[in-house]
């Protein structure tokens, strides 16, 4: 195991993946989703754009962090791949959501057409979408591949467990 695995693997004495996960699933798409109101509420747009635009952007070293973290975790114990598969994505995806959004922003701020920033609205809406439906399907992937792995261990139970 290289040494930036080793770095994300673990917070203390616990695995690191488990605890990022929960920035980057929540943070990442709320924010997002505050983007896509901004761009089509005016009224939300003057106040909350550039707040939400910010911390669209500060979630993405979370989503990194959560990446990160999976592949060590995934290198010291097992690879589930349809979620590893996912999770490789989100970072670009991020990314990209983060990019249009800035854009957006600018164009608001610097006064461009109307037809154009209207555009930029409308991609800036289908990229929080479409990254919140991405974290949704990433964060479920890894919840099944989790829970689906410790169904497979069964623990044998007394059968007088009320009892106790």
């Amino acid at each position: 195991m290289s040494e930036l695995e080793e770095f994300f693997l673990y917070f203390g004495d616990l695995p690191l993946h488990p605890l990022a996960v929960h920035f980057a699933v929540v943070l990442f798409p709320v924010t997002a989703l505050l983007v896509a109101l901004a761009a089509m509420w005016p009224s939300f747009r003057k106040r909350y754009l550039g707040i939400s635009t910010l911390g669209l952007v500060l979630t993405i070293p979370f989503v990194f962090i959560a990446q990160q973290s999976g592949e060590a975790l995934g290198e010291a114990t097992y690879e589930p791949d349809l979620h590893e598969e996912f999770g490789e994505k989100m970072v670009p995806v991020a990314i990209a959501t983060a990019a249009i959004a800035l854009l957006f922003w600018f164009a608001i701020r610097s006064g461009w057409s109307k037809k154009l920033t209207g555009v930029i609205g409308f991609l800036a809406v289908a990229a929080a979408i479409g990254a919140s439906a991405m974290t949704f399907v990433v964060g479920h992937s890894g919840a099944e591949a989790v829970w689906s792995n410790a169904s497979a261990v069964q623990v044998d139970q007394p059968s007088n467990m009320r009892e106790i």
